[in-house]
C-alpha cells in the first residue's frame, strides 16, 4: 500500500510538473504578448495584476508538486532532495536547518529512499507544529552496518508519553515506515535540551540499490 501510494503520488506530481505546469506556461507568454500590445492603455493594468496571479498559481503548482513527491528524490537522489527540503522548510517556518550527509552514502534503492525523505519530512512538520524551535540539526550518515537519521531541534521537547498519544500520527507513521524496513524510531528529549528523534535502518540487501551487472571481459566470454 505504501509503494502503491507514492506511485500514484508520483504520477500525479509529474502531471502537474509536466501538463499543467507547461500550459500555465504558455498561457504566460500569451498574457506577456498581449500586455505588449496594450502598453499605455488602462487595461494594462488589469493584464498585469493577471499575471502576477499567474505567477502565483504556477509558484502553487511547484510547491503542490513538490509536496507530493519531490521530482529531484528520483532524479538527483535522495541527499540532494534532503537538502532541497530542509533548504524549503527553514524559509517556510523561519528557523536555521544545520544538515550533516556525510559523503560517500551507500547507494539506497527507491523505497529505502523515499522512506528516509518522509520521515526527515514529517519530523520537520512536527518540528513546525510543535516545537516551538528556532533551529533543527538534521544528521544521515552510514556505519557499522546501519543507516542513521537523526532530527534534532532546540525546542520545547517532546511530552510525556502519555500526553503525547492524542497527537503522535505523525511519529505512528514514522514507526511504521521504519518497521518495514526492518529498523526503530526513537523519540526522547537529550539533556541539553530540545526534542530528538533517532531512525536506525539496518543496511540489509533490501535496501540497497542492487549494483550494475559488470560487462564479462573478453576471457570470461571464451
Amino acid at each position: 500500500m505504501v509503494d502503491a501510494r507514492e506511485e500514484e503520488r508520483q504520477r500525479i506530481a509529474r502531471e502537474l510538473h509536466d501538463e499543467l505546469g507547461q500550459r500555465l506556461s504558455a498561457l504566460k507568454i500569451e498574457l506577456t504578448g498581449l500586455g505588449q500590445e496594450l502598453h499605455g492603455r488602462s487595461s494594462q493594468l488589469r493584464l498585469n495584476a493577471m499575471l502576477e496571479m499567474l505567477d502565483e498559481t504556477m509558484a502553487s503548482v511547484r510547491r503542490i508538486a513538490s509536496d507530493l513527491r519531490p521530482l529531484m528524490l528520483d532524479d538527483l537522489g535522495l541527499a540532494a532532495a534532503i537538502a532541497w527540503l530542509a533548504s524549503e522548510s527553514g524559509r517556510r517556518m523561519g528557523i536555521k536547518i544545520d544538515l550533516q550527509l556525510v559523503e560517500g552514502q551507500p547507494l539506497l534503492n527507491p523505497r529505502a529512499s523515499t522512506a528516509l525523505y518522509r520521515m526527515v519530512q514529517e519530523a520537520l512538520t512536527n518540528v513546525a507544529r510543535h516545537a516551538q524551535a528556532t533551529a533543527v540539526r538534521i544528521d544521515l550518515h552510514a556505519q557499522e552496518g546501519e543507516m542513521t537519521l537523526t532530527v534534532q531541534d532546540n525546542g520545547i521537547g517532546f511530552p510525556p508519553i502519555a500526553a503525547r498519544k492524542k497527537d503522535s500520527c505523525g511519529l505512528l507513521g514514522m514507526r511504521e515506515r521504519a518497521l518495514l524496513l526492518g529498523g526503530q524510531v526513537r523519540v526522547d528529549n537529550p539533556p541539553a535540551g530540545g526534542g530528538r528523534i533517532t531512525v536506525r535502518l539496518p543496511l540489509q540487501g533490501n535496501l540497497l540499490e542492487p549494483l550494475s551487472p559488470q560487462p564479462e571481459s573478453q576471457e570470461q566470454a571464451r
